[in-house]
């Protein structure tokens, strides 16, 4: 006679939950909505901070690379070392102090190769410990973090599989267009249901609204309206949002430099008066609303570990938290 295998009972055998308390994941199941750019924004704000902070990088694109300035240096190993965690199942090997107090596992081109390494289990037990291999080859370092944030790639439930089995709270970037706030959230809420067999510890943070206009008050409430819809009124809407500057993001990615950063350097630009004249190099002039970008990302950084914080109490006085 079979047995059915208690999905939950064996995950726990494998994952030491309580390890993981710490772990976020940004996901969307679309492109181009903020996903890195928010990762890598607010792991610096928190490293800055003084938390010692973890990113993990899922893309294949490797686009923290762009943020956080190592494109084409030995920094940028393209995946190599995550993908030698997954194909060894030993602990990540992390790229240490890319910021003071920020540490690194980079994404890249050789993660397309990491499905084929976990391979197409048939086996029950298989099946789990594949979806678990993220959260079982980081957990031996979880602890020497306060803070681990995973940038979960699109269009890839393979990886995204591998995201939200080693994630505790999943915050969602969406834009205003209707496929990222549509398409996209349906295909993360897919991915997030079939997972909390694995995972039950998962929560939804919320949603965040990325590179809105600032003054846009209708299409906000147009986002509130079909993410509710979309998602059941599982994830609630950020109270506040990143607002749209492209200027800043074409600095921040030409410059490899996150917006706090730019802020800083704003603050040095030469004269209007001597860019005009000539008597200042005119590409080194920074966008000064990088000031109130990088507020923004402040205030949602706040408001996701004040959400977080209070979902943790709520588990924990429900008796369900590991």
């Amino acid at each position: 006679m079979t047995t059915q295998l208690d999905v939950a009972a064996y995950a726990a055998s494998l994952v030491n939950w309580s390890e993981l308390g710490h772990v976020y994941v940004f996901g969307n199941g679309k492109g181009g909505v903020g996903k890195t750019t928010l990762t890598c924004n607010i792991g610096g704000l928190a490293a800055l901070d003084g938390l010692r902070t973890l990113i993990i990088d899922l893309n294949v694109q490797g686009n923290a690379a762009e943020d956080l300035g190592y494109v084409d240096t030995a920094i940028d190993d393209q995946g190599q070392g995550l993908l030698t965690a997954f194909t060894l199942q030993q602990p990540l090997k992390p790229v240490r102090d890319i910021r003071p107090n920020l540490d690194i596992v980079p994404g890249g081109k050789l993660l397309r190769r990491v499905p084929g390494v976990i391979g197409a289990p048939t086996r029950a037990t298989e099946r789990v410990e594949a979806v678990l291999s993220l959260a079982r080859i980081l957990q031996p370092i979880a602890g020497e973090y306060d803070l681990v944030l995973i940038d979960a790639p699109p269009e890839n439930e393979h990886m995204m599989q591998l995201a939200l089995g080693a994630a505790r709270f999943v915050a969602v970037p969406v834009k205003s267009d209707k496929s990222s706030r549509k398409k996209g959230l349906q295909a993360l809420a897919t991915d997030y249901q079939a997972m909390r067999e694995y995972n039950p510890y998962m929560v939804l943070v919320g949603v965040i609204l990325f590179a809105t206009g600032s003054q846009a008050t209708a299409i906000r409430t147009k986002v509130r309206n079909d993410v509710t819809e979309t998602l059941g009124g599982a994830a609630p809407i950020f109270d506040n949002f990143i607002r749209h500057a492209e200027a800043v993001a074409v600095d921040a990615r030409e410059r490899g430099q996150l917006v706090y950063e730019l802020e800083a350097a704003a603050s040095q630009n030469p004269e209007f008066w001597k860019v005009r004249a000539g008597l200042a190099d005119a590409s080194q002039v920074v966008a000064r609303t990088s000031s109130s970008v990088s507020e923004d990302f402040a205030v949602v950084a706040r408001e996701l570990f004040s959400r977080a914080g209070g979902l943790q109490q709520e588990l924990i006085a429900g008796g369900i938290w590991p």
